[in-house]
């Protein structure tokens, strides 16, 4: 059975609970380098008063002091204050849970650990908490999350996906570049281009279009890279990428959050969210039906918490691409919409983008955004949060909340206007 309920009350609708988000990404990479923001400061915004925020990093106070202006976020936070790349926000917790669990003591409630991705390492801070995860066994996550894995489950499912093939990269091997070359030309002797996937990476990480003309080039930079297989597919004419995004709770019930439209630069590189998807309703009931299967085997199988799937619309069909077996994206401006919807008034339409401008503060980007920044009165206005890169790399996101899609293009040429460049960010 699906049900229909806000994303807060999928995650707990138990005021005695502690929700305790810990929103680093680091789990879902093998390697972790500079390419690789942790963003833990999404929770900022997307928690409720009562909840407890988990930081690897130091808290923004310029940033934070804006939102609890507005009555917006918690006064639950906790910091770390590391800045390395080599250890997860959960080892942090592991090797250090005293001042988490000195909260949870005083506040007396049931602690849930509310993690970006699952990994052994989420169970096992969990358990260092006393708190219940809200999440999933390794096994399931990597299962899912894995592209290769994905496309058999698929098929299992008797779902069409688009034809391709899983390739193992063994640069030591010398005949291996030319099995991988042999491969892609013979996709290209039917279509313009191939596209290769990494199964792990996100976000354009992994992730290339071949005309043919370098295969070399892209083979010596996968090999470079942390990831072992790629998946070698035509590169299809895509009209729309909807994502389809669910929750299974812990109390294993099924929850439909609906389809979203995702904005993706040449194609192939999510760079923002439409909160709905302007696609046709025999889509949208394919779609739906479709995550309905998928959904149920995760559930059936144990897996627990977000689930995003995406879609492409394309010349050659409809067909799921990828199954994001953690939170998404656009799960905090879920969260976020959610909480300045409880203060003010619904908000009829939203869109999520990844922004790129000169390092500065946030009290700098206030300063540009000031016509527009959102106030809790405007009803059109633009909400900045992922902004822990800002000073460093002028990487941020923002939301335009508006009452309308026209609307939101005015408050897009407002961000141009003030020279703010849209741009493909460090991935998530």
């Amino acid at each position: 059975m699906t049900n229909y309920k806000a994303f807060r009350e999928c995650i707990s609708d138990n005021d005695n609970e502690l929700i305790i988000y810990a929103a680093d990404n680091f789990p879902q990479f093998p390697r972790r380098d500079s390419s690789v923001i942790s963003k833990c400061d999404r929770t900022l915004a997307a928690a409720h008063p009562d909840d407890l925020i988990v930081l690897r990093g130091t808290l923004d106070h310029e940033y934070y002091n804006w939102l609890r202006s507005l009555s917006l976020g918690s006064d639950l936070v906790v910091e770390f204050g590391k800045d390395s790349v080599g250890i997860t926000l959960s080892e942090l917790i592991i090797n250090d849970p005293e001042p988490i669990k000195e909260i949870i003591r005083k506040t007396g409630r049931k602690p849930v650990y509310v993690p970006w991705f699952s990994s052994n390492l989420e169970t096992r801070a969990a358990q260092v908490l006393g708190a219940e995860l809200f999440g999933a066994p390794e096994t399931e996550t990597l299962k899912y999350n894995d592209k290769a894995s994905f496309k058999i489950i698929c098929r299992q499912l008797d779902i069409p996906v688009v034809e391709g093939v899983s390739f193992e990269i063994k640069p030591q091997n010398s005949e291996n570049y030319l099995m991988m070359k042999a491969i892609i030309k013979d996709y290209l002797r039917s279509y313009n281009t191939v596209i290769m996937r990494g199964t792990l990476g996100k976000s354009g990480m992994s992730l290339y279009k071949t005309n043919g003309d370098d295969i070399a080039e892209i083979y010596r930079e996968i090999s470079d890279s942390s990831e072992k297989v790629v998946i070698i597919e035509p590169f299809l004419n895509v009209s729309s990428s909807p994502n389809d995004q669910w929750i299974i709770s812990r109390d294993c019930s099924i929850n439909h959050l609906g389809i979203r439209d995702q904005i993706c630069k040449k194609g192939m590189i999510h760079i923002g969210t439409i909160k709905e998807a302007q696609i046709s309703a025999a889509d949208s009931k394919y779609i739906e039906e479709t995550s309905l299967k998928i959904v149920d085997k995760m559930a059936e199988t144990g897996y627990k918490g977000v689930v995003g799937i995406d879609y492409i619309v394309s010349d050659k069909g409809l067909f799921p691409v990828e199954n994001n077996a953690r939170f998404n994206g656009s799960s905090y401006v879920s969260l976020i919409v959610d909480n300045i919807e409880e203060l003010t008034r619904p908000i009829s339409c939203w869109k999520f983008m990844k922004i790129k401008t000169s390092p500065c503060s946030f009290i700098e980007l206030k300063e540009h955004l000031k016509t527009v920044l959102y106030d809790g009165v405007k009803a059109n206005s633009i909400f900045p949060f992922n902004c822990e890169a800002l000073p460093d790399t002028g990487n941020f996101s923002v939301i335009f909340l508006a009452e309308n899609m026209d609307n939101v293009s005015k408050l897009e040429q407002t961000i141009k206007e003030i020279e703010v460049k849209r741009d493909v960010p460090i991935p998530e």
